[in-house]
């Protein structure tokens, strides 16, 4: 019947959209239970199910993962990134996300024209800009999970946030120049200056029509649909233009997050929270699944200079990228921390072991991928020189920094010595302190105004004498755990409520508002520390 081919065509592609992202939650589940990172098992879950018998070409095209998988991905990171935090680590980070990805991206070149038939400095540096971004994810799920400390953290994620603009934008270069020519010293200049410029000033003035467009939307729906739209708004007019598509997603994000109190109720704060948490692991799990199904097509298309021309150039390539980067640590930071210090401007030192861990938070991942997957098929009318290499060069540095530091980075961070988390656990402390303070103190001011009569906010005064309790040692002997106690009575009041709604006594948009209101009282009390 006409029309029944792209129906089926249609419902097939509906259904294996629905069979990768139930394999992407499985296989991120089975993560949990291991101590691998999840982005290593989705990948390597990828490899695996591409080899099956049967199993369609998957075709990931560039602009999927630049379009719809990074800006996304971005803009959380940017987001919940401190403005403060990127200005006192603005050197590490600008070296870390400009300095070394250029290094990084002309010492692949100057190797892999050494040891790849047929390719010259400007093949080799579309290569290098290639496989010279990082990806965070990895590094971060390990980090959260064993406690790294907080300065390693801020400056890999906010080298992620820069990174990609960098390389990508030499990218372009490269590619231009394998085509027509390499441009001039000029024109690298002003093509950078403009991708930087533009791309900031387009994430600023979305920041702020967005923020103006907030004020204005009351219902939480609406906002979290906007907040959705919000790094699509930044990404495709900059890249529209040849701007930082990167930047504008990462300037929108941290001048929102910056204002999240101000401008967003409490009601879409959490719930926003949630939402991006939902976002951010779907997102990731697919792009890494997709990235592992990628390795057969890539193979499929192995270039025809040798399997073992190939290996060498990937082992090579491998060994300059993860060395480079640890060489860049243990000589770099020093030498601009003495620096900075004979200007009169000292900084932060980053010590032995922290160096370490950020020289080996190196993963590549899905960006690397999606640029090799751009390089063009075609140059002046001839087919792109060393295309096949790069994807397969490329694939092999993903599969080798993934599964190599990332299943590493857990047992390093464990032996290195690096500065523990007691400041960041006693500035916790104290900020819990002074937040009951406050609440006792404006107790005390209100009974002795006379705004409330005196006594009848006893109740409040012992909930917020006993968080304090909690923060600065156990409760006193002969003392109510008042936290467990409101836990445990949260817990029979929802039992009750349950009872209630399978009798039919309530209406359900009653029992789901009641509910609601259990659910935020015990997630808020867990909050409070046992220690």
């Amino acid at each position: 019947m006409p029309g029944q081919a792209p129906a089926v065509e249609n419902e097939t592609a509906a259904l294996f959209a629905i069979g990768l992202t139930l394999l992407a939650l499985l296989a991120s589940a089975a993560a949990r239970r291991t101590a691998l990172p999840d982005p290593v098992v989705l990948c390597l879950a990828g490899v695996a199910a591409s080899a099956l018998p049967g199993l369609p070409d998957i075709d990931l095209p560039p602009d999927l993962v630049f379009l719809v998988f990074l800006p996304a991905l971005l803009y959380r990171s940017s987001f919940l990134t401190s403005p403060q935090s990127l200005r006192r680590n603005a050197t590490p980070i600008a070296l870390l996300s400009v300095g070394l990805v250029l290094a990084t991206a002309f010492g692949v070149a100057a190797v892999a024209s050494l040891v790849i038939p047929g390719f010259g400095l400007a093949e080799g540096l579309v290569l290098g800009a290639v496989v010279a971004p990082t990806d965070p994810v990895a590094a971060a799920g390990v980090f959260a999970r064993l406690g790294a400390p907080r300065r390693v953290v801020d400056l890999v994620e906010g080298e992620s946030l820069v990174n990609d603009a960098t390389a990508l934008v030499l990218f372009g270069l490269a590619v231009e120049a394998v085509a027509s020519g390499p441009p001039t010293a000029a024109q690298a200049a002003g093509r950078l200056a403009l991708s930087v410029a533009g791309g900031i000033a387009i994430g600023l003035l979305v920041a702020v029509l967005v923020s103006a467009v907030r004020r204005h939307l009351p219902d939480v729906g609406l906002q979290l649909g906007l907040s959705l739209v919000t790094p699509y708004a930044a990404y495709v007019p900059a890249d529209a233009v040849e701007a930082s598509g990167v930047l504008a997603v990462v300037t929108t994000g941290v001048v929102l997050g910056s204002r999240a109190e101000g401008l967003f109720s409490p009601a879409v704060r959490l719930q926003s929270a949630a939402l991006w948490s939902l976002v951010d692991l779907l997102l990731n799990a697919v792009l890494f699944l997709l990235l592992g199904l990628q390795v057969r097509r890539v193979l499929d298309d192995a270039p025809d200079v040798g399997l073992a021309v190939v290996g060498v150039a990937a082992g090579a390539v491998v060994l300059t990228v993860l060395g480079l980067r640890l060489a860049w640590q243990f000589v770099v930071p020093p030498v601009t921390y003495r620096v900075r210090i004979l200007a009169g401007r000292p900084e932060q030192r980053t010590g032995h072991g922290e160096r370490l861990l950020i020289g080996w938070s190196g993963m590549r991942g899905a960006v690397s991928l999606a640029a090799a997957l751009a390089v063009p098929l075609e140059a002046d009318g001839e087919p792109f020189p060393g295309r096949a290499v790069i994807l397969v060069v490329t694939v092999a540095v993903i599969l080798a920094t993934l599964v190599l530091q990332a299943t590493t980075l857990g047992a390093l961070l464990r032996r290195v010595r690096t500065s523990d988390r007691s400041e960041e656990d006693r500035q916790e402390r104290a900020a819990r302190t002074a937040l009951a303070d406050v609440a006792l103190a404006r107790l005390d001011e209100l009974e002795l105004s006379g705004e409330i009569p005196p006594g009848s906010a006893q109740p409040l005064r012992q909930v917020w004498e006993q968080a304090r309790s909690r923060v600065v040692g156990e409760p006193r002997e002969g003392e109510a755990d008042l936290v467990a106690l409101r836990l445990d009575l949260a817990r029979v009041q929802g039992e009750e409520l349950d009872r209630r709604r399978r009798e039919g006594r309530l209406p359900p948009e009653v029992a789901r508002a009641l509910r609601a209101e259990l659910d935020l009282q015990e997630v808020r009390l867990a909050q409070v520390p046992n220690v």
